[in-house]
């Protein structure tokens, strides 16, 4: 792929919807493409994160680990982006990604990532707007289920 399919591949994420397409071009050269083979682990579960990543060709499974188990969430395929947290802080993973087929991906650093968010003020604070979105809507979906889960234990002693 070229450095503007990329860019545009980049825009299509919703946390880089807003962003000048120049600064994506940025970052799609100077991120790093990685390949891996069927059952390689892009990102880990519970790893600190330090990359994003940038699906460009093929699968990956995506799992998470509980009381042992391994529970498979679904499949993420060309331009999903994993690990968007990592590029502004040091959170751990909180799946794990293993590539299902070959597959090759553009592996964006945080490093990478802050200098251009301190370079252009601007393409920061878009991407931190949508982060924060997406934010609250996860802890809305959260409230949300906790509510139905509220309700059902009452149900049970019935």
């Amino acid at each position: 792929m070229s450095v503007r399919a990329d860019a545009e591949t980049l825009r299509g994420i919703p946390i880089f919807a807003e962003c000048d397409p120049v600064h994506l071009q940025l970052i799609a050269f100077a991120s790093e493409r990685q390949q891996f083979k069927a059952g390689e682990a892009l990102i880990v579960q519970g790893q600190a994160g330090t990359y994003s990543f940038l699906i460009l060709n093929g699968d990956a499974d995506l799992i998470v680990e509980r009381n042992g188990h391994e529970d498979f969430l679904g499949t993420a395929g060309p331009g999903a982006f994993l690990g968007e947290v990592a590029m502004i802080g040091s959170v751990p993973y909180s799946v794990t990604a293993r590539a299902r087929t070959a597959l090759s991906a553009a592996r964006i650093s945080r490093n990478l990532f802050m200098r251009v968010a301190e370079e252009y003020p601007d393409f920061g604070k878009a991407v931190f707007r949508a982060l924060g979105g997406k934010l609250d809507g996860s802890i809305s979906d959260l409230l949300s289920a906790q509510v139905l889960l509220d309700r059902a234990k009452s149900f049970t002693s019935l």
